[in-house]
């Protein structure tokens, strides 16, 4: 009875004592893509003061003839800036992508879909829009 006794004063006394390790901070995370069928995209965003870096996975999973595309907003105090990332019309079926932005306050992601025409991507189909951070 008493081992347990002291053991259990000295586990309490080693974690009040032990140096506070600091908080976990809000400037990295991970998302997948969730919504439409045919793109699986998922990655890692990073968030600074100054700019938001995002890199991801891009991929087709269905051999239907449409790109797989991702549709990004990101909002801030000046606004929005949006960025639509899609595969390339080579016929690379997975690719990883890497976006930033200078607006630090939401990410919003849309899976899409399209088609590619004259060198323009021509978006056909979108999911949801989903709220990252």
């Amino acid at each position: 009875m008493r081992r347990v006794a002291v053991t259990l004063v000295a586990g309490v006394l080693m974690t009040v004592l032990s140096p506070v390790a600091p908080a976990a901070h809000a400037d990295t995370g991970f998302w997948r893509s969730t919504g439409l069928r045919g793109v699986d995209a998922f990655g890692v965003y990073r968030r600074r003061p100054a700019k938001v870096t995002l890199s991801f996975f891009l991929r087709d999973t269905r051999k239907d003839g449409r790109s797989p595309a991702v549709r990004l907003t990101f909002t801030g105090r000046h606004g929005a800036v949006v960025r639509v990332v899609a595969l390339g019309p080579g016929g690379r079926r997975r690719r990883w992508r890497t976006v930033s932005a200078p607006n630090t306050g939401h990410l919003y992601a849309q899976e899409c879909v399209g088609g590619w025409r004259k060198k323009k991507f021509r978006i056909r189909k979108c999911g949801g829009w989903r709220r990252r951070y």
